[in-house]
């Protein structure tokens, strides 16, 4: 077992070179965040998925993609090499689950006024986007009235509630403790000052603040829609779509200035939801314009302008080659930026026993994700360039709900010049982690209290 001289550890297994890593997601998520409490989960897969029929491509163009995808097989072999060793090691050091006991997230469907089915995070999605082109939309006529939007703050309940004030976006006011976090509708004092919603916001404090974002309601004396998150110490949210460069910039010099906060980063870290055919991401970025649409807004981001002298930088991609190259090849990001690769971590999908989550050679789909990790110049006149020999490294983790992937805080943090005090940049979030700055559509999805359970009694 890996030492760890945090409390609690998402890390059940690692060797002594850290290239061999077995990892439970929830609780990466949960470590990260600083909380106690247990993030709601699926089913942990206890056996493979047994494979569909096999695809055979019916276009020309189809088959000629098909070809070029095939054509990688030296590369997805030297993965599976390098899973199937990575498995084999774990598997003798671990007799029991590959992951930690969870707690379910049930469905919970209720009939709306109107008759019809409400899938809360179907409503939470849809919220999280009207939230993040607030501020581009105020002044206009919206269904969801955003000029009405609250937003109020309060230490939770692990803390003295006089440690600090409830706290609105840009001033505090006396704490109110919530309870064990979970503080009912009707207990917010309907005379409490409120300010109007903005898309972006500092916790400047050493400790989690909730936050109650509310729908005003044309009768004073009730309470509207209302959710609440739990925003980790010292991090930073832009709920904003990450097509409009434009405004994170002007936010992110308005937040850097009035809380004297880095205006560069030592850990920059992207999971871009890459075209594909399910689309299951469709709803959070829409991708109207296939990979053509995703190149142009990476690349129109200029995050190399937010990268500190030697910033570490990842990339999450899936088996395809055409990410790949779009990451790695001439013109790509990593030469956009000027950041040169030096790492491969390969995530393996597995089943409670330690199984590939389905075949690993599967034409369509494979078991496994990749995060490249490169290193920005340490200077500006330096070009830089692909290590010659690149370091791989393999995590294995039970798959949790889609698209929700291990939190890399806890394995990242020996990378930094001091894993106390640095600066990290997550894109594309879809949850908040202490100490991090997060920029995306979906930022706050998994600190919705939603998602969260207390922890078991023992």
């Amino acid at each position: 077992m890996a030492a760890s001289s945090a409390p609690r550890s998402s890390i059940i297994y690692q060797n002594t070179d850290c290239s061999i890593t077995l990892v439970d997601i929830p609780t990466s998520i949960a470590v990260a965040q600083g909380r106690s409490d247990v993030l709601l989960s699926t089913s942990p897969l206890e056996t493979p998925i047994e494979p569909k029929e096999d695809y055979q491509p019916k276009s020309q163009k189809a088959k000629v993609k098909n070809a070029h995808e095939t054509s990688n097989q030296a590369q997805h072999l030297e993965y599976k090499s390098l899973i199937e060793q990575a498995l084999a090691e774990i598997r003798t050091h671990v007799s029991e689950a590959w992951c930690e006991p969870r707690k379910l997230l049930t469905q919970r469907p209720q009939h709306g006024d109107t008759m019809g089915i409400n899938d809360p995070e179907k409503d939470l999605e849809t919220r999280m986007r009207d939230w993040a082109t607030s501020d581009q939309s105020k002044g206009e006529d919206t269904t969801f009235d955003l000029q009405k939007m609250m937003a109020s703050l309060g230490a939770t309940s692990k803390h003295d509630a006089t440690a600090t004030g409830a706290v609105t976006q840009g001033w505090y006011r006396t704490a109110r403790e919530a309870m064990n976090g979970t503080q009912v509708a009707g207990t917010v004092p309907r005379e409490q000052p409120k300010e109007p919603w903005t898309s972006h916001f500092h916790n400047h404090e050493a400790i989690p603040l909730e936050m109650t974002i509310t729908k005003q309601t044309t009768q004073e004396t009730q309470l509207g829609q209302e959710y609440r998150f739990t925003i980790p110490p010292r991090s930073t949210f832009f709920l904003s779509d990450c097509s409009h460069a434009d405004d994170f910039r002007a936010s992110f010099r308005q937040v850097t200035d009035e809380y004297t906060l880095p205006r560069h980063f030592e850990l920059v870290l992207l999971d871009p939801p890459w075209p594909n055919r399910s689309a299951k991401r469709k709803g959070a970025y829409e991708q109207v314009g296939g990979m053509p649409y995703m190149k142009r807004m990476l690349l129109r981001m200029d995050l190399d302008n937010y990268l500190e002298h030697n910033a570490l930088v990842g990339v999450w991609i899936t088996n395809k080659e055409a990410l790949r190259e779009h990451v790695l090849g001439p013109g790509g990001l990593f030469e956009t930026w000027n950041v040169g690769l030096i790492e491969e971590w390969v995530w393996i999908k597995t089943t409670t026993k330690g199984e590939p989550m389905f075949d690993i050679d599967t034409v369509m789909r494979k078991p496994y994700e990749i995060l490249l990790l490169g290193r920005a110049a340490p200077n500006s006149w330096t070009a830089m360039a692909h290590a010659p020999t690149i370091k791989r490294r393999v995590i294995a983790a039970v798959p949790d709900i889609h698209s929700r992937k291990p939190c890399m805080k806890e394995l990242l943090e020996s990378y930094m010049p001091d894993s106390t005090d640095y600066s990290a940049l997550e894109v594309f979030s879809r949850y908040l982690v202490s100490g991090w700055t997060a920029w995306g559509n979906e930022v706050l999805k998994y600190n919705w209290d939603y998602y969260w359970a207390p922890e078991a009694q023992s």
